[in-house]
């Protein structure tokens, strides 16, 4: 009763939101993070927590209020992405969880804590019974939880595999983002792409004829795509809806695709800027060692240090740091393709389902159709939509070249023995303004080693590619959806 007495007193509780903190992200992740990188954060978060304690300590001249501080600030900095995530779950609060209204709103919270601590006369016995109490609780649910579960992620399919898997070839999905297809070049650019198509044919591809995105926007394009469904909460498919978003979101990291591959032995290797249950983000870097960013993704820092760039770049501010985004994009693009061909190299009997996700030929522009590094639009005076497009049609020219490159050294890695699928997310949302359609014609080419395209039809929309792909593969019987166009 005595150590139990001395526990629920402790001034020291911040130590137990860490340890809540890393014990609730582990058990959510159990599998993925190495123990030596949930060790590192254990020591990084404990020695900044007791400096905020030492440093609150002095401040308010008081321990006890030092530790309330510590907490508080501990707990709005780890779970921030939590609280937001909690507030975008419901349509009503999803606004104020967007990251330019809820920043501000944590970072006033912090500074009413610190000044209410401070004019407080409160001897603060009860809330310190409550917090100690609390987070007692917490950690023995989650140390309980962490013992009784099983390693391994619960899939969107409920553990359903696919029936007829005798044949497992590896799988490759290469997304180029915002890739205009023949039609949109021809119709908005009068830009010939049939050498690109006939490029692909000749490496044994079928191109598909007036194919079609379902979503302008990536997020919501690809959280439909990998789960071959029109999903009924997108709302209106908007990066303003965060509601919508917020879903997307979810669902493409618990997408269907992956979880049916996962559950019929197939290795996930993920070489995207999104987080798949399976496998996090290949290029999106964090403040702190990769495997442990699982646990980090929803902190304060990391939430703040991925966004921060990019808002203000896009607002004028700070645009030094446009060089360096572009720098970034640029060696993401190039590290992922050489990540994806590593990967196909491999000689192990499992196959793989590998993600590849290319900023090509999104912005930035970043080459021209000679391969020329382009000069930044934050070094010209003056940005007109003609000359957007002319550098985008430029870099698409580029991105062909690259591309056709890749394909047949993935070709050669895999003996020629793995489906590949080439597709773009959406079209050219620059061409919008002329006509809506450009931001749909997208890029759909499919190359089976069985050579067997007669499923796929003219026309068709992205939601319907792995149905078609698992139903030729597989034998399933998966139903063909409507191909529809959502504004």
């Amino acid at each position: 009763m005595e150590r139990l007495r001395s526990l629920l007193t402790t001034n020291f509780h911040f130590t137990g939101v860490i340890i809540f903190f890393l014990l609730h992200g582990y058990r959510a992740n159990r599998g993925l993070v190495p123990v030596a990188d949930l060790l590192w954060l254990l020591a990084l978060l404990l020695a900044g927590g007791f400096v905020v304690f030492g440093l609150s300590a002095w401040w308010f001249k008081n321990t006890r209020k030092a530790g309330i501080f510590t907490s508080c600030l501990l707990t709005i900095m780890l779970f921030f992405g939590a609280f937001q995530d909690f507030f975008s779950g419901f349509r009503l609060t999803a606004g104020i969880s967007r990251l330019t209204w809820f920043l501000p709103v944590c970072l006033f919270a912090i500074l009413v804590i610190l000044i209410w601590l401070k004019r407080t006369k409160h001897t603060l016995q009860k809330p310190l019974l409550y917090i100690n109490l609390l987070l007692l609780c917490y950690i023995v649910f989650e140390a309980g939880g962490l013992l009784l579960s099983k390693p391994g992620a619960a899939t969107a399919t409920n553990g359903r595999a696919l029936v007829n898997t005798r044949e497992r070839p590896s799988i490759y999905l290469i997304l180029l983002d915002e890739y205009m297809g023949s039609d949109g070049l021809a119709g908005y650019f009068q830009y010939d792409n049939r050498w690109f198509d006939d490029s692909l044919k000749a490496k044994g591809f079928h191109v598909v004829a007036h194919s079609q995105s379902n979503y302008q926007l990536t997020l919501f394009s690809m959280a439909s795509m990998l789960n071959m469904d029109y999903p009924a909460d997108f709302g209106k498919a908007v990066i303003q809806d965060h509601y919508a978003y917020s879903n997307a979101m979810r669902r493409l990291r618990n997408n269907e695709v992956a979880a049916l591959l996962a559950a019929s032995g197939y290795r996930i290797a993920n070489f995207s800027g999104f987080d798949l249950a399976a496998d996090p983000a290949y290029y999106s870097t964090g403040l702190l060692p990769d495997k442990g960013r699982l646990l980090t993704s929803g902190t304060f820092w990391y939430r703040v240090a991925k966004y921060l760039p990019t808002f203000l770049v896009e607002r004028g501010l700070m645009t030094s740091w446009e060089q360096k985004l572009e720098d970034q994009f640029v060696r993401n693009n190039e590290a992922a393709m050489k990540g994806t061909l590593k990967e196909a190299f491999l000689t192990d009997s499992v196959p793989v389902f590998t993600y590849l996700h290319l900023m090509m030929p999104h912005l930035p522009f970043a080459f021209d159709s000679s391969g020329h590094r382009t000069i930044g639009f934050h070094q010209r005076e003056a940005i007109i939509p003609a000359e957007a497009d002319a550098a985008y049609l430029q870099y698409l020219v580029y991105t062909n070249h690259r591309v056709l490159e890749l394909v047949q050294q993935l070709k050669q890695a895999t003996a020629g023995k793995a489906v590949i699928l080439l597709m773009s997310d959406h079209g050219f949302r620059g061409a919008i303004r002329k006509d809506k359609k450009y931001g749909f014609t997208n890029v759909n080419a499919v190359y089976l080693p069985s050579q067997q395209y007669a499923a796929w039809y003219d026309g068709m929309s992205n939601v319907n590619q792995f149905r078609l792909l698992f139903n030729t593969l597989f034998q399933e019987n998966l139903p063909i959806l409507k191909d529809s166009l959502i504004r």
